[in-house]
């Protein structure tokens, strides 16, 4: 996953590559100094090329500032740049008033390399300072231009000349105002993008929930149902009950089918679909991932299946979390590594059951629906893998069981899924067919 400013970086390079190729080129030159501090050498270099321009060119003909007075407005109109970053406050103050005294006391003492300096730093007052700093240091700049033409230099400046200057100055200002939206604009996106991205997966484990809860309503509306037949038929089977145990027998039916009544009205919601509460469907079991292996091996994987240790019939939720943890571990490597053999290993122990899932080719992303994600799917649906987050509908699912999970790339290049579930046998459950 990205990093918050990796993000930004890469929505402001996407809203930026409309524009035309001056602003664009100007908009990058300026980026430099609306850089973070992961990468604080860019200042420093202009800093450093543009100083060395500035002494090289501080001792010009017919300057009205002697060669020590130019080199050391020549060093404040450019060196600060390097710490415009860390110190933008003084650094900006430093540079255009440095240069705003090559502008009203000696334009002809003004190097090349310090009007290059003036115009980024103008550039970067709204990038790195609040808009009303920003345009009050432009419109100083602006007056300085103006009191060039006034006579309080030595050197008449002709009014085009100053008009440019004027512009140039209004230009690399609206250049920073163009950063510092893109930037803001990149912001938001990467925060909206961030917003979106915890939604999907609020809304996988919300759905990965409901349907707990709806295979659950299953599982438990089973039990109820059999301790409501048992509590009323054993005044028939024990004839010489007493009238108390009677009683009491007719009160736990009746309490029984009270639950079973509040238990489908709570849980019966989430089952609806268009408005219908459908009735119980028979859910898969270890015995049916047979079948789920023939599936998928008919729609073109190689998919081997084992199973071992002691069988023995369990829980229907932890039958089913099991039966769910292959099922999604197929339609990913179907999905995701095409072409991989892809191995399944069910282990029952003493009180745990384990599931383990290895491919031999590692996940490389999302790509289009193959037969074995079709032939995915056993009794009903099964929308686990969609938008690559069926991993984190597994890991929910196998937490409410209180079992462990993981899902991580193996040493050979593949993936591998393996789940643990508590697993004490199930009294009364029919026993399992295994492969």
């Amino acid at each position: 996953m990205s990093t918050p400013a990796q993000a930004i970086d890469a929505a402001a390079k996407k809203t930026g590559n409309g524009a035309s190729w001056p602003g664009a080129a100007m908009e990058r030159v300026v980026d430099i100094f609306a850089a973070d501090y992961r990468r604080p050498l860019g200042p420093v270099l202009i800093a450093a090329v543009l100083t060395a321009a500035a002494v090289l060119e501080s001792n010009r003909p017919f300057s009205p500032f002697s060669p020590t007075v130019a080199l050391v407005f020549g060093v404040l109109a450019t060196a600060p740049i390097a710490v415009i970053r860390r110190f933008p406050l003084a650094a900006i103050s430093l540079v255009l008033t440095a240069n705003a005294a090559f502008v009203v006391l000696a334009r002809l003492s003004w190097s090349v390399a310090a009007v290059a300096g003036w115009l980024l730093t103008l550039a970067a007052c709204p990038v790195v300072w609040p808009r009303r700093r920003a345009m009050a240091a432009v419109a100083l700049t602006e007056i300085a231009v103006l009191l060039g033409v006034i006579g309080l230099n030595r050197n008449a400046t002709p009014w085009d000349a100053t008009a440019a200057e004027a512009l140039a100055v209004l230009a690399a200002w609206g250049a920073g105002e163009m950063v510092r939206a893109r930037r803001q604009s990149a912001f938001e996106q990467a925060a909206v993008a961030e917003q979106v991205r915890e939604l999907r997966e609020r809304d996988v484990v919300a759905r990965e929930r409901a349907n707990i809860a709806r295979e659950l309503h299953d599982v438990v509306a089973h039990h109820v149902s059999m301790i409501a037949v048992r509590a009323a038929t054993v005044p028939y089977s024990v004839p010489d009950l007493s009238e108390p145990g009677r009683a009491a027998f007719d009160e736990i039916a009746e309490e029984a089918r009270t639950a079973l009544t509040e238990l489908r009205v709570v849980l019966g919601v989430l089952r609806a679909q268009d408005g219908a509460v459908p009735g119980p469907a028979p859910q898969p079991r270890i015995a049916d991932l047979t079948g789920l292996v023939d599936r998928m091996t008919s729609a073109g994987m190689e998919v081997t299946l084992r199973v071992t240790g002691p069988v023995r019939p369990l829980p229907g939720s932890t039958e089913l979390c099991c039966y769910r943890v292959v099922q999604e571990a197929l339609t990913n490597a179907g999905r995701h590594a095409r072409g991989s053999a892809v191995r399944v290993t069910v282990t029952f122990r003493e009180e745990t059951i384990s599931c383990t899932i290895v491919n031999s080719t590692a996940t490389v992303g999302p790509g289009p629906r193959s037969g074995g994600e079709r032939g995915g799917g056993s009794r009903g649906s099964f929308p686990f893998g969609q938008h690559g987050l069926g991993l984190t509908g597994l890991r929910e699912r196998v937490a409410m069981l209180q079992g462990v999970f993981e899902a991580s790339p193996n040493q050979p290049g593949g993936f591998t899924v393996h789940a643990v579930l508590p697993a004490p046998p199930a009294s009364g459950a029919a026993p399992q067919a295994t492969q």
